[in-house]
């Protein structure tokens, strides 16, 4: 056992008040971030159950550090010198600003959402590309089948957007079963068949947060079926800088565990007046879903009907429904 003086025992205590303050800094923080809700800008709603657990560690070491402060006796020390403290008051500074300074962040800078200039980094996910693959290596028979109305289909989205309007009545009184054999034949598995019979029932898609992911995948796997109806979403604005001056994204984030994984997903949308909305401001629109032929990919584009300023939600994220649809329901 390891014997300090006075003067030794003064230093050690400055060091675990110091410590200690950190700690009930950061316990602090946490909480904070958790009371207000804004932990929901940095984590994934299954990883903030670690954010909890974390909360409490940090009290239960706060409290361990005053006590080990405030009852340490004179000349006791068990460590036999393996936890050395800084040797000067410059050292201490650096070691402990260290530690300061996030702190000094996190109270201080306002919380920020993920926007357009993360975006640019992260790049964009459309409605186009694999999951036009996976259609295509799952319907060989179909599409040998079919041949002759694809072909005509294709002509048909050369010639321009000529697919016939579906009227909220027609949607809503399409059977069941007739719609559920319609999507199921295409073989991509239950949980989209389910979704897409969902969407397709509905007058007007309401493409919220909970589906927001999950429909854009249902827009890419059937854009001619979905082509001509309703659709309200609401997103932030994101533009590409090889964009014409009426398009614009509704987009949104996704994070899967925490903001450093995010990436970003979105509808392209076409507005007259798509120029006056600000980039990265939050707008819900209302319009319909046409088929365009973009890039040598057949897309849904949402051609806008009206654009309504809104606030950014408490969550500005989505998340893919890897469960059933029932966990989407209010």
């Amino acid at each position: 056992m390891k014997r300090i003086g006075k003067a030794g025992q003064r230093n050690e205590k400055w060091h675990h008040y110091l410590r200690s303050l950190l700690l009930v800094g950061f316990t602090l923080l946490l909480a904070k971030l958790i009371w207000t809700e804004q932990i929901n800008l940095y984590l994934a709603p299954r990883m903030r159950v670690f954010a909890y657990v974390t909360l409490g560690v940090f009290a239960v070491l706060t409290f361990a550090g005053f006590r080990q402060a405030v009852g340490s006796k004179e000349g006791d020390c068990a460590c036999a010198g393996e936890h050395r403290l800084p040797s000067n008051g410059w050292k201490s500074a650096i070691v402990y600003g260290l530690f300061l300074l996030p702190l000094v962040m996190g109270f201080a800078m306002p919380e920020k959402i993920l926007g357009s200039e993360v975006a640019e980094k992260r790049g964009l996910n459309l409605l186009s590309g694999e999951s036009k693959v996976l259609q295509a290596a799952a319907q060989p028979a179909a599409d040998g089948e079919s041949g002759g109305a694809a072909s005509g289909a294709e002509a048909n989205l050369q010639a321009g957007p000529a697919e016939p309007e579906r009227s909220p009545s027609q949607a809503s009184s399409a059977a069941d079963a007739e719609v559920r054999e319609r999507f199921a034949a295409a073989g991509f598995g239950d949980v989209y068949t389910d979704i897409a019979v969902r969407l397709y029932q509905q007058p007007i898609i309401h493409l919220d947060e909970k589906l927001f992911l999950d429909g854009l995948t249902a827009f890419d796997l059937f854009p001619r079926e979905f082509a001509g109806h309703k659709l309200r979403t609401m997103g932030f604005v994101y533009r590409q800088p090889d964009f014409k001056q009426n398009q614009f994204v509704v987009a949104r984030f996704s994070v899967s565990c925490c903001t450093a994984d995010a990436s970003v997903y979105g509808l392209l949308a076409e507005a007259p007046d798509a120029g006056q909305l600000a980039t990265d401001s939050w707008v819900e629109v209302d319009g319909t879903l046409r088929l365009r032929s973009i890039n040598g990919f057949e897309m849904l584009v949402l051609e806008v009907d009206s654009v309504k300023p809104v606030e950014a939600p408490e969550d500005p994220y989505v998340y893919f429904n890897f469960g059933t649809l029932d966990s989407t329901k209010e």
